[in-house]
């Protein structure tokens, strides 16, 4: 799907202009028809809008505001119509009036939001089409976004966690890089002029500091040319992100954590109505591994051929023997949803302990390992300042 920028006439003559989402130019025009706009200018936008609706709306307070107004008894147009008159960011504003344009026109909720999959995702439109159908549509906007909200503190947690080790890593390196390309040529070309044989050491971080001086900044080129290289091989889902995700896996906090939030976002959907393995296809979205995604794919297709969820993850490599046993009880009481919920919750208590413990030790490692570098600087610094006392006396 390509974003279209148009100006034409309504059907009052007037003169208008906005954007419409479609395959190609023809089938544009033809949503603008059916809209009865008159266009005489069509050419696809460049511009990433769609980007931009991912990376800065929050859908968690969108999907609330909805589900609380048609609480108070609003219409579906009515309240679209307020979110996006409300919305400070254009984008969503614009895809919000397409939305409400649609379900005008007699069109179903979740297939005006199914236009959209790079903002609304399938698990959600799956949610919606089920919760138009036993009429739940309120309760699900809610429960959608006390899920994005409990995900958003779960990445806001993590991301404050690793903060600080972050932040003392880069003031380390700004310290240490200023110290060796500043502070020690000036000392240098003081004890070069009382002709002070300089120790091992400090001929060591003088050569250092000097190749950091000539060729720091192309290293520093190299070393950003060549992430952005494998970072776009990787995104390109490439041999690269095969072999890191390969590893990634074996990996003991990683895994559970994949187990998180696959469990958590399966049981939501069962919780919803959504069948077990339109579910487990839902979740191949909820995680980037695509070792795991395969996994999935798997299971799902075996489910849907009459094989038991217990069944298929038995011989499972991804999953632990305790997620296994959750599995086996919840099919066997009825309650999998109940059960993957418990379960969620208890690795994710377990995923952040382990987390916490790891920042922790960490904080500590770092500051050391400062210390000890600036130390060693110092003292490259201070033996021949000793040196140069000893020949005074």
């Amino acid at each position: 799907m390509a974003l279209y920028k148009y100006r034409g006439y309504d059907s009052r003559g007037n003169l208008i202009d906005g954007l419409v989402e479609a395959q190609d130019k023809r089938e544009a025009l033809k949503s603008l028809q059916q809209k009865s706009i008159l266009p005489f200018e069509i050419e696809e936008s460049r511009k990433r809008r769609r980007l931009t609706i991912r990376r800065t709306v929050d859908r968690g307070y969108l999907f609330f505001q909805l589900g609380v107004m048609l609480r108070c008894g609003l219409p579906l147009t009515r309240a679209l119509e307020i979110s996006a008159r409300q919305s400070s960011n254009r984008s969503i504003a614009w895809v919000l009036t397409e939305i409400k344009d649609d379900v005008t026109k007699g069109i179903r909720f979740s297939e005006a939001l199914s236009r959209f999959p790079r903002f609304f995702s399938t698990v959600y439109v799956n949610m919606v089409r089920v919760a138009e159908a036993t009429g739940g549509l309120v309760e699900l906007l809610l429960s959608i976004a006390e899920y994005e909200e409990r995900k958003r503190q779960q990445e806001s947690k993590l991301k404050s966690a690793l903060s600080y080790p972050l932040v003392v890593a880069l003031i380390g390196s700004g310290v240490v890089g200023f110290l060796l390309m500043y502070v020690m040529p000036r000392m240098i070309r003081i004890f070069r002029t009382v002709k002070v044989e300089l120790p091992l050491i400090t001929r060591v971080l003088v050569a250092s500091g000097e190749f950091l001086r000539r060729y720091g900044i192309f290293i520093a080129l190299l070393i950003g040319l060549l992430t952005v290289a494998l970072y776009r091989n990787y995104r390109a889902e490439g041999k690269l992100k095969s072999i890191i995700d390969r590893w990634l896996l074996r990996i003991p906090l990683y895994r559970k954590a994949i187990m998180v939030r696959f469990s958590e976002l399966l049981s939501f959907q069962l919780k919803e109505g959504i069948p077990l393995v339109v579910a487990l296809q839902g979740c191949k979205g909820a995680v980037t591994n695509i070792h795991f995604q395969k996994e999935i794919e798997r299971i799902a297709a075996e489910v849907q051929k009459g094989r038991s969820l217990s069944d298929v993850i038995r011989n499972s490599t991804m999953f632990d023997d305790m997620f296994k046993a959750t599995v086996v009880t919840g099919e066997s009481t009825g309650e999998l949803k109940e059960f993957l919920l418990r379960v969620a919750h208890f690795m994710r208590r377990d995923v952040e302990r382990l987390t916490s413990r790891i920042v922790s030790m960490a904080e500590p490692v770092l500051i050391l390992l400062l210390g000890a570098v600036v130390g060693f600087i110092v003292l490259s610094i201070m033996m021949p300042i000793f040196e140069l006392n000893q020949m005074v006396r």
